[in-house]
């Protein structure tokens, strides 16, 4: 019988190509389509093999020298996941011609196509593990929420890890302090877990879980920040949620307003100009045209994002 765990990731999985992999497909031009979606299947198997075949046998020697029990080692094991995660998340950068093909395409999309198939295949690595676990052999798919919405944030996290690294490589050319950011960012994610192991500031094993869930929420809603940081710049805040749409009756260019219902893509809002309600872009669609729109001019370009 197939332990439910598998279930919960086989559901994890495709809520995470529906979604992430959605607005991708959508937000992405068509030559940009494939080559993003071969760096999701390239990254699929990269967790895998980055555990199973680089983490397990140094965890096995450095346990066998220092003794499990010991505090360095405790300490050390809070680094596998930094120094032979994100190496795996960058490897298809170091072959040339991969690398001069994704310099066209956005750093914040090239991410999360890397964070989505890392993700996934991450969402997979972890069922197996916790497949052996009598504990959570116990509880039927339905009730495995928790791990299923961690995984679904940790495709976000991944995405945000690599386009640190994939900032800085563009923009100074810094190979090693793009590597060093991205594994600095996924220390300081799983760093207070190391701290609730070790029943930090004696907090107690009540309050530590508590403390690591509001945790992981504020770094997922940090690391998301960041994305949209460099998808849509120093005004991400106000073009992702008051982002501009042109009306498509009145074909006037407005600001999207508070009050609309929101339906992922699509957005049902009142145009302020027109006075009648529409089902309009519910992303920002601030290109040359918006704002000949608003400011004069003349001119074509793309969408945002």
């Amino acid at each position: 019988m197939i332990p439910d765990i598998y279930i919960a990731a086989l559901l994890t999985s495709l809520l995470a190509l529906a979604v992430i992999g959605g607005v991708l497909l959508l937000r992405t031009p068509k030559e940009d389509r494939w080559p993003l979606s071969i760096v999701v299947l390239l990254m699929l198997p990269m967790n895998a093999l980055a555990f199973y075949v680089v983490r397990m046998p140094i965890d096995g020697l450095l346990s066998a020298a220092l003794g499990k029990q010991a505090e360095a080692y405790q300490f050390i094991r809070t680094l596998y996941a930094p120094f032979t995660e994100e190496p795996a998340k960058l490897w298809p950068l170091l072959i040339p011609l991969f690398y001069r093909h994704m310099k066209s395409i956005p750093v914040h999309r090239l991410s999360l196509a890397i964070g989505l198939g890392f993700g996934v295949g991450e969402a997979w690595t972890v069922a197996s593990l916790l497949s052996k676990s009598p504990e959570i052999a116990k509880y039927p798919w339905y009730l495995l929420g928790g791990y299923m919405s961690e995984r679904l944030m940790v495709c976000v996290m991944h995405a945000a890890f690599a386009a640190s690294a994939l900032a800085l490589i563009r923009k100074h050319k810094r190979v090693c302090l793009g590597l060093l950011a991205c594994m600095l960012l996924h220390f300081l994610g799983n760093f207070p877990i190391f701290l609730a192991g070790k029943n930090a500031f004696s907090l107690g094993p009540r309050a530590w879980p508590v403390i690591l869930q509001m945790w992981v929420l504020v770094y997922f809603l940090m690391m998301a920040c960041f994305l949209a940081y460099l998808a849509y710049g120093k005004q991400w805040l106000r073009k992702l949620f008051r982002g501009t749409v042109k009306c498509p009756e009145c074909k006037k260019v407005y600001e999207h307003p508070i009050f609309g219902v929101n339906f992922l893509r699509k957005r049902y809002e009142k145009c302020p100009h027109c006075k009648n309600w529409h089902l309009v872009s519910a992303f920002d669609e601030e290109d040359n045209e918006a704002n000949n729109s608003m400011q004069g001019g003349s001119g074509t370009g793309k969408l945002c994002g």
